[in-house]
């Protein structure tokens, strides 16, 4: 009977029924969206960060790592005075960047250095501080 026994187990395996697939547990995302991505339109924002560069008197982009695609265009009525590489505190509200629906509120000038913010966000400034 022993014998009967082992064959029985050789024949058929030590494992029972083959367990049930597992579902694959869905990715999670680790990158953390930046402060512009979690902002909605018409959101108050405050944002420090580095001029990256000056397109018009009243038209800065801001550079950091928070940011989205690590730029963000700031749109003001009056003279912006920073320069880079200053460290610029803006308040302001996020908008939907339109070169032709903005252009002649915030005097943008030509609009091929536009074409990246194009239907992004933007940040409407309504007070800027240049840190010295």
């Amino acid at each position: 009977m022993a014998a009967l026994s082992a064959v029985a187990l050789l024949v058929t395996g030590c494992a029972g029924r083959p367990a049930d697939p597992q579902p694959t547990p869905e990715p999670t995302s680790t990158v953390r969206l930046g402060t512009v991505a979690r902002a909605e339109v018409g959101s108050r924002l405050t944002v420090t960060a580095t001029v990256d560069r000056v397109i018009t008197g009243t038209a800065f982009v801001v550079r950091d790592v928070d940011f989205t695609d690590g730029t963000l265009l700031v749109l003001s009525t009056g003279k912006a005075t920073a320069e880079p590489p200053q460290l610029v505190t803006v308040v302001g509200t996020v908008i939907d960047f339109s070169y032709r629906d903005l252009s002649d509120r915030y005097q943008l000038g030509p609009s091929g250095a536009y074409r990246d913010f194009e239907g992004g966000p933007a940040l409407a400034a309504e007070d800027v501080t240049v840190w010295d």
